[in-house]
């Protein structure tokens, strides 16, 4: 393994999401690689207590402001921890953090590189040379061969040097479907009020307009007619209870709400995976990666998704999915028709098949590997 560089890691806060649930992974791999110490600047929140047990130190600086002035004082900062710390490079994960970053790298003379995580809306020029913070360094990590072509589209004039490098999942740990025996499921679906014969369709994360849960309620309502079919909607609204009210209003107008379970907050994702047959993601929000896809493949399970995005480079169609047009309900219902009519040995061989693609391609530790040799070649 490559000698380990001190790294620097910047996010706004540490509540809750994708980009600081990989900072956490990544800097609690770079903790247990050697004895070298590894940082993470943030303005703290409520993960910040499980980045220090895994080893990791964290500097609170106010990086979540986006206030012109205090960019630039966050950058001086910056700049005397590198210093003092003896840092080698600084690995900015947000649009703000990284202008910090630009400044610091200028007065310290150290390199930075950023993860481009996010979309990013360029609805007027300024805004994009804002987002253009993403690019200025060493050299951006995309995340998705989708987030690749943004990038080139909105920032080629800057010619950045670009590394794929995509996200992983803990495949071989918390999403390794062996953790899990038969009555663990069944003892969830108990408490669920689902049948242990009942065809589980999951559908999880946050519950906001554009995950269209709606659209696998109204399959659910197409499909009627299957008294084993069921619908679990896992995730959280945010205390916007409107949204996930209407979910279970449209499910009554349909007549399934006897067969739709809304869960809140449920904390034990792994689980919600094993306790399903099925998992749809029919989003309309443009997913610059699609975490669900491969923590399902992970979990041995079928996933039927919305083609926007990176959600598509993650499945093999017809052999570990079904990619279907954005918003297209008659799509998601033949897909779900399709996977209910399979035979058992087929569908067993899909699931399996889906393990098989994210193990060899979406793991934590290709992740980690790929992201440290980069490290150590800056």
């Amino acid at each position: 393994m490559p000698h380990k560089p001190i790294i620097i890691q910047l996010v706004p806060r540490f509540n809750s999401g994708g980009v600081e649930r990989v900072t956490i992974d990544t800097a609690g791999f770079l903790a247990n690689c050697d004895d070298a110490p590894t940082y993470v600047a943030s303005q703290g929140g409520l993960l910040q207590p499980e980045l220090e047990a895994r080893g990791v130190h964290h500097i609170t600086l106010p990086l979540a402001t986006k206030n012109p002035i205090k960019i630039i004082l966050n950058g001086f900062r910056l700049a005397k921890l590198v210093k003092e710390l003896g840092i080698d490079l600084i690995h900015a994960r947000s649009r703000a953090p990284a202008w910090s970053a630009w400044f610091a790298s200028k007065l310290s003379g150290k390199p930075y590189i950023a993860t481009y995580h996010g979309a990013y809306h360029v609805n007027v020029p300024l805004k994009n040379w804002y987002n253009s913070s993403m690019v200025r360094g060493k050299c951006v990590i995309s995340i998705s061969d989708f987030v690749t072509r943004l990038i080139q589209e909105r920032h080629g004039n800057l010619n950045p040097i670009i590394h794929r490098i995509y996200p992983g999942v803990d495949a071989h740990g918390l999403l390794n479907p062996e953790r899990f025996k038969k009555e663990d499921s069944l003892t969830q679906r108990k408490e669920w009020q689902i049948p242990d014969d009942a065809f589980v369709m999951l559908m999880l994360g946050r519950i906001a307009k554009a995950k269209r849960f709606d659209l696998a309620v109204q399959a659910l309502g197409r499909l009627k007619d299957n008294p084993k079919l069921y619908l679990v909607l896992a995730g959280s609204d945010q205390g916007r209870t409107e949204l996930s009210q209407s979910l279970l209003d449209l499910a009554q107008d349909l007549g399934v709400a006897d067969r739709v379970r809304l869960v809140r907050d449920f904390k034990n994702i792994p689980l919600a995976y094993a306790v399903s047959d099925l998992v749809l993601f029919p989003t309309s929000h443009i997913e610059t990666y699609g975490r669900i896809t491969a923590e399902a493949g992970a979990m041995a399970k079928i996933v039927i998704a919305c083609d926007i995005g990176a959600v598509a480079e993650l499945i093999e169609e017809g052999k570990t999915g079904y990619v279907i047009p954005e918003a297209d309900l008659d799509a998601l219902v033949n897909r779900i028709e399709k996977v209910l009519a399979m035979p058992e040995a087929e569908k067993q061989a899909m699931e399996q098949n889906a393990r098989r693609h994210i193990l060899a391609h979406f793991t934590a530790e290709r992740m980690y590997e790929e992201t440290l040799a980069l490290y150590s070649q800056i």
